[in-house]
């Protein structure tokens, strides 16, 4: 849409007729200075040519009443002036305008100004409403992660009052199960004494998973709480390991322990290091086949601590890697002696060592197993 603001008819018509052989341009002709601000808000054009001097108004003094309107500030304007005088045209640019044409100017010329200016206008339209679009929909995504924020805390909170509700019956069921079977195991016959161990192992893992559930729920609502205190690394490891090489002897994998270099005492919480060092080493046991090797390594350097549990067992494949230390996130690898798992293990893992301002990887091939290595800062930040 062009608007052009002359008091001469005649040069309205000669503009026009200059402008109607192309196609997509709209133009409309204000013949008095005194409507021409109120015919270009009505009208929002995307050029106005204003003619510079007119009975009832002056040119200048309305291209300025242009940039002083927020809805008129960025449309370009060209003014049309009988005089090619270099200091009239420098009051024309200091007054806003973008342009100025003596007139009558080419038909070419003029057109060629004319599309010139429209496209800069069309493409700083755009280009607000791109960014308005783009201000509303980080304005939404604000409110809208606000609201998953509160929908996630509530979760949490559900999610651990109802895992701390079921932790007490089971203890019960577990308790009563293990007195069946330590106390009253002579008594009972071959079936019954397969029914008290498959409650008991049930009630071991459902105990476990909601264990996990509450560490999740925990960390998750960001009170993971470490109550960290002196404590020897070297030694917690080799207990680890010694608990865990019953379950390995069970599958007739040899649970091997090897320290390097000497470690100071470290301040950590020892009930979670413990936790993340007999889930690693546990699995390292539930995934790999029987008569296989699982190592763990302890070593140190100037700053840190690195323990790393290498099995000889299935590996992960690659595509699997990124779900490991994901809540939930189940590879396609499943344990060789039919163990159960929850899914939340190494989650709870990751976010236990970085609180302790560690971090954990692991490197695995498929057919020759897998390595774990997590890193434990003397000083941690």
């Amino acid at each position: 849409m062009i608007l052009l603001v002359d008091d001469q008819a005649v040069i309205g018509e000669a503009i026009r007729r200059m402008l109607q052989s192309q196609p997509g341009l709209d133009f409309h002709y204000c013949a008095e200075g005194a409507f021409a601000l109120s015919t270009a808000k009505k009208l929002s054009p995307m050029v106005i040519l204003q003619d510079l001097v007119m009975p009832d108004a002056d040119g200048l003094a309305l291209v300025r009443e242009y940039r002083k309107c927020p809805e008129l500030l960025e449309i370009p304007v060209i003014v049309l002036s009988t005089k090619d005088d270099p200091v009239i045209k420098k009051a024309a640019f200091e007054a806003g305008a973008n342009d100025y044409i003596v007139k009558l100017p080419d038909p070419i010329e003029l057109l060629a100004r004319v599309h010139y200016h429209a496209n800069a206008c069309l493409a700083k339209r755009q280009l607000h409403e791109a960014l308005r679009a783009l201000r509303e929909s980080q304005s939404q995504l604000l409110d809208r992660n606000a609201s998953l924020e509160q929908l996630n805390e509530q979760k949490n909170r559900l999610l651990g009052m109802a895992a701390h509700d079921l932790r007490n019956p089971l203890g019960v069921i577990l308790a009563y199960s293990d007195f069946l079977e330590s106390e009253a195991f002579d008594v009972l016959d071959n079936d019954q004494r397969d029914f008290v161990s498959t409650i008991k192992s049930t009630s071991e893992f459902m105990l476990h998973l909601i264990n996990d559930l509450l560490d999740v729920s925990a960390i998750e609502s960001g009170q993971l709480q470490l109550e960290c205190t002196p404590t020897d690394l070297v030694e917690l490891v080799r207990h680890n390991v010694a608990r865990n090489r019953v379950l390995a002897h069970q599958k007739q994998i040899e649970l091997e322990f090897e320290q390097s270099g000497s470690l100071p005492v470290l301040t950590l919480d020892r009930g979670k290091i413990e936790q993340v060092l007999n889930n690693l080493i546990g699995n390292a046991v539930k995934y790999s086949h029987p008569k296989t090797h699982v190592k763990v390594v302890l070593a140190a350097d100037s700053q840190q601590a690195s323990i790393s549990i290498t099995d000889q067992g299935q590996g992960i494949p690659e595509a699997d890697l990124p779900k490991l230390f994901k809540p939930f996130g189940r590879t396609s690898v499943q344990s060789t002696a039919g163990e159960q798992r929850t899914g939340l293990g190494l989650a709870i893992v990751s976010n236990i060592i970085k609180g302790h301002g560690g971090n954990i990887s692991v490197k695995s091939q498929v057919g020759k197993g897998s390595t774990f290595l997590f890193h434990l800062p003397f000083a941690p930040d």
